[in-house]
């Protein structure tokens, strides 16, 4: 009876013209948008006293339906709905995670009235650009709205080519395959299939990070929708504060629809894989990342690095996989010199190639395919040779018995944060990630598995590699708090990561933008402003 007057109170529902209402209650402001009804208020008012909010979500959704019209809701039982949950990356994202609805925007205005739908059903929301994130319910809501920006795909150069305004919904390989038509790129993301949003909220860590920062410090502007459902157009004299917030402060502060990002010149250049067995290359492939961090690549700005120590259980096998990438392009069989150190033998596989930029990052997109199991999880330290040696180890000790689960591909990345990217060198508006000033050592622990049985063996032993390798780092004075919040898992708290000084500004700035705490209630997808999505308790 309760779920048919949900249905009947929505199906009254026209939708009239959208505008900006900042200061008005959400029915309020829906009811300015032609969305009309007397039992809205009502319903707001029973959500917010605790009653069960299922309804709650049926009648946003179908609120939604009723102003939109069904090409642009999802629900279950639709194919169009199996299509969408087939397009997250990870298995837990697309199998275990199952909203309400899925609604497929068009541009801002349409963000502004799912906003307020959410505010007056109280139903949960989450957003989803490329659906990249690994645990469930990071960019898709479980029982609520997911949003999907499947439609708003704009990739949209400057007249004058110094600048591209790109929708939310793109990912990387549709951004630089757009402007390789310009001779164009941009500071972004180094995987095809990853979206936009994510990494440019989260900081972004580029090919191009020596040359010009992390990826947030080269946008120039933000459109944006706030709780109220107001459109703000963000940049650093309109919204200063808000600019510098969402420069690594994540999804807390508003829905962005549209980012506007610098470009430069960039034909072909030169990177791919060079691939070797462990036992016999690592102590050489350390020296040569270690001397790259503190030399090689402050000295050669162009040039980028990814080093992954991966166990791979269907070969049961250790490889070293080093991606190398040079702005410049080369000669055939050419490599820059800058990357002498990384030629140490005979390896199992070499890629590197002169070729575009997109193609780069389709390469790197085929190691690690939708539909696997994924968690991802993160460390940082002061760079140090015999401490990343010493992590191999911890890593390799707490794999040895896990090793036999079926799928698993277990890999512990460092990458290194310096020049540009290290705090005060960024760009002059700055950005909340609280690096320091000091190189360093950035480690991604991805793993992928087969069985959702194995889940609480390898979650457990990615714990344990990440507090062992706390504890090592503590003790010799090396540990760095930094949490790369694209490479966090969901028991870590990427925010506290960025100091106290920076955390303080960040919770004042959402007060402001957010005072009743939408974006960490009605939005709790990811990570929020308060602590890591979910406690950790030992299994």
């Amino acid at each position: 009876m309760l779920a048919l007057w949900c249905v009947a109170v929505a199906s009254a529902l026209v939708r009239g013209q959208t505008i900006n209402t900042p200061d008005l209650h959400p029915v309020a402001g829906l009811a300015a948008r032609g969305i009309r009804s007397p039992r809205l208020d009502d319903l707001f008012l029973s959500a917010n006293d605790g009653d069960d909010d299922t309804c709650y979500c049926s009648l946003a959704c179908e609120t939604l339906a009723a102003t939109f019209g069904g090409a642009q809701v999802s629900s279950v039982g639709q194919e169009a709905y199996d299509t969408r949950l087939n397009r997250f990356w990870s298995a837990q994202q697309a199998q275990e995670t199952k909203p309400q609805c899925f609604f497929h925007p068009y541009d801002a205005e349409d963000i502004s009235v799912a906003i307020l739908v959410s505010r007056a059903t109280q139903c949960p929301f989450a957003v989803k650009g490329g659906g990249h994130a690994a645990f469930k319910g990071a960019s898709n809501s479980d029982g609520g709205i997911t949003i999907d920006f499947i439609n708003m795909v704009q990739v949209v150069p400057s007249a004058d080519h110094k600048t591209v305004a790109i929708g939310p919904g793109n990912t990387w390989f549709d951004v630089y395959s757009t402007l390789e038509n310009y001779n164009l790129t941009m500071v972004g993301g180094r995987v095809a299939s990853v979206g936009v949003g994510g990494l440019l909220l989260g900081g972004g860590i580029s090919f191009f990070s020596g040359q010009y920062g992390w990826a947030c410090d080269n946008i120039v502007s933000y459109e944006v929708v706030v709780a109220s459902g107001e459109i703000l157009h963000v940049n650093s004299t309109t919204h200063p504060d808000l600019f510098w917030a969402l420069r690594g402060g994540g999804g807390n502060f508003g829905v962005v629809t549209k980012f506007v990002a610098k470009t430069f010149k960039q034909g072909p250049m030169w990177g791919g894989f060079v691939i070797y067995d462990m036992q016999s290359t690592r102590s050489a492939i350390i020296d040569a990342m270690v001397g790259w961090g503190t030399k090689g690549g402050l000295q050669d700005p162009k040039s980028a690095m990814i080093v992954s120590f991966t166990y791979i259980q269907p070969y049961s096998s250790w490889m070293i996989a080093t991606i190398l990438d040079h702005a410049e392009p080369q000669a055939p069989g050419n490599h820059p010199e800058v990357f002498n150190d990384f030629f140490v033998g005979n390896a199992m596989d070499d890629s590197t190639r002169t070729t575009s930029h997109s193609n780069l990052t389709m390469e790197i997109d085929l190691m690690s395919p939708f539909g696997s199991r994924q968690s991802y999880w993160m460390f940082s330290t002061y760079l140090d040779k015999q401490l990343a040696s010493d992590l191999v180890d911890i890593q390799r000790e707490e794999i040895t018995p896990i090793a036999n689960v079926p799928g698993l591909v277990a890999s512990m990345s460092f990458q290194i944060v310096k020049g540009k990217q290290l705090q005060g060198k960024s760009s002059k508006e700055g950005n909340a990630l609280g690096v320091g000033k000091r190189p360093l050592l950035v480690a991604n622990l991805a793993f992928s598995w087969a069985l959702q049985s194995d889940d609480k063996a390898v979650l457990n032993a990615l714990n344990n590699i990440v507090s062992r390798a706390k504890s090592t780092s503590e003790e010799r004075g090396l540990f760095h708090p930094f949490l790369y919040m694209n490479y966090a898992s969901q028991w870590q708290d990427p925010i506290a990561g960025y100091g106290t000084e920076n955390k303080e500004k960040l919770l004042k700035i959402s007060k402001k933008y957010d005072p009743e705490g939408v974006f960490q209630k009605l939005h709790p997808g990811y990570f929020k402003l308060h602590g890591a999505p979910t406690e950790w308790k030992d299994e």
